[in-house]
């Protein structure tokens, strides 16, 4: 799979990998940001029930973050350190990805009209700083959901694919393939 960003400045790939136990989705990121260009790797492990159990960032010549969680909403870091201002979130948002929406819209499986407020650990750039955030998703027809940042009072209406995978976010990425 690949996006661009709106302007079409960036160009992202994804492959997804399945297994009897996890998922494994990679990305390489090529973006634009107030700070500049930035070349990003990330790899994330998540179990069947769509909950995030490994985050692995990096920016290429750059800082890198290595996370973990039981999937019930306790995370440390790659040295087992707990990660205590992360307690509660069952998902990852990685700034330089549409994608990391993909795993609430999925995990939630929820009915039209019904919006869910949850807390995510957010990864943003170019430091890869992970901090809790709430958010909130709304389902609003069959492959349509909003997408409110609540902490910024950002909103975006996603369209995902039959798999739940994020196709246009509008003003920020569109799905090339």
């Amino acid at each position: 799979m690949q996006w661009t960003d709106w302007n079409g400045d960036g160009l992202e790939t994804l492959s997804i990998a399945h297994n009897d136990e996890d998922v494994l989705a990679e990305g390489i990121v090529s973006g634009h940001i107030e700070a500049g260009k930035y070349d990003l790797n990330y790899r994330l492990t998540i179990d069947p029930q769509c909950r995030v159990r490994d985050v692995r960032v990096q920016i290429v010549n750059g800082p890198r973050l290595h996370i973990l969680s039981d999937g019930r909403g306790r995370w440390v870091s790659e040295d087992g350190a707990e990660l205590s201002d992360l307690a509660g979130c069952l998902d990852v948002d990685i700034a330089a990805t549409p994608f990391t929406n993909t795993l609430p819209i999925r995990r939630l499986g929820q009915k039209t009209g019904v919006a869910e407020k949850i807390s995510v650990a957010y990864v943003s750039l170019p430091n890869l700083i992970v901090e809790p955030v709430q958010q909130r998703y709304t389902k609003l027809a069959g492959n349509r959901f909003l997408y409110e940042g609540l902490s910024t009072g950002f909103a975006a209406e996603l369209e995902v694919d039959g798999d739940g995978i994020v196709l246009d976010y509008p003003g920020v990425y569109r799905r090339l393939s």
